[in-house]
């Protein structure tokens, strides 16, 4: 796969569905992202065009065809607005909202530590993940390059998956599922194939939560192998040890959504909420 400092880069090609194509955003696991604009509307889109083997087969077409129409429905301002699924033999394309700023790994990289100005970004985040889980979805794949910022600065959650609360992997990832979620947010009970719940979206939160609070990864590992190892059996460092700029009560929340056992995580993104509130100087 292309490194992500290859990206944003010049289109391999002009046009895609009748968009005019203005710079690749990044290539992941199941397709390609474009910045594009509509010649007639001049409305400026993102267009995800999956890989050619993404599709499986007619029947799975169909039901990513089923699963887009019901994300259509859902409407949070932080989560991106998902438009049309364009498909014909050549290529399968999704439209969806263009978001005009960075990503939280730039935002990491670039700003300096702001407790409250985090706790923020936080409850936006959390805000759209509830309301995914309240809509029995899951995300599957939380990380800080899928927590987008408007150019206002407000929080828009980014590709999400269509599957249900279930476990059953429904459209956009394959059957496979732990393969396609970044190694370092996958939670442990995936990497054991148990049935994925919304628990696993807490656990991939809380890999999030460590890396923004402490400014490092909590399992500092160079193999796949080692990185699933950390997963199921090290806890980190509390993150207060590591930045004490991190309060305690803080690292405790973090801590407890790093638990193995999902029965000992939080039980929900309100229950979470609750503890954030708790936390000093939080806006929560």
């Amino acid at each position: 796969m292309s490194s992500e400092k290859e990206y944003p880069k010049p289109p391999s090609k002009p046009t895609l569905c009748g968009y005019n194509l203005q710079l690749a955003m990044g290539l992941g696991g199941t397709g390609t992202v474009y910045k594009a604009i509509h010649p007639e509307t001049n409305q400026v889109v993102a267009l995800k065009e999956f890989h050619a083997n993404f599709i499986r087969n007619k029947a799975h077409l169909r039901d990513m065809a089923k699963m887009v129409k019901k994300a259509q429905k859902l409407d949070h301002p932080n989560l991106i607005k998902v438009g049309t699924l364009i498909t014909n033999p050549d290529e399968n394309v999704l439209i969806l909202e263009f978001i005009d700023g960075p990503d939280l790994k730039w935002y990491m990289e670039n700003r300096p530590f702001d407790l409250n100005e985090r706790l923020v970004i936080l409850s936006q985040i959390c805000n759209a993940l509830s309301y995914l889980h309240d809509h029995k979805l899951i995300h599957h794949d939380l990380k800080p390059a899928n927590v987008l910022f408007t150019r206002q600065g407000q929080v828009k959650l980014c590709d999400f998956s269509l599957a249900g609360a279930g476990g059953g992997i429904l459209s956009f990832m394959d059957q496979g599922a732990v393969e396609q979620i970044t190694p370092l947010y996958v939670a442990p009970e995936l990497i054991r194939k148990e049935k994925a719940t919304k628990s696993c979206d807490l656990y991939s939160l809380g890999i999030m939560m460590y890396i923004m609070f402490t400014g490092q990864v909590p399992f500092g590992v160079d193999t796949l192998q080692k990185m699933y190892i950390c997963h199921l059996q090290q806890m980190p460092l509390h993150p207060t040890d590591v930045n004490d700029e991190c309060p305690r009560l803080l690292g405790d929340i973090i801590m407890k959504l790093l638990q193995k056992d999902p029965k000992d995580r939080y039980l929900d993104c309100q229950e979470l909420r609750i503890a954030l509130a708790n936390v000093g100087q939080s806006r929560i």
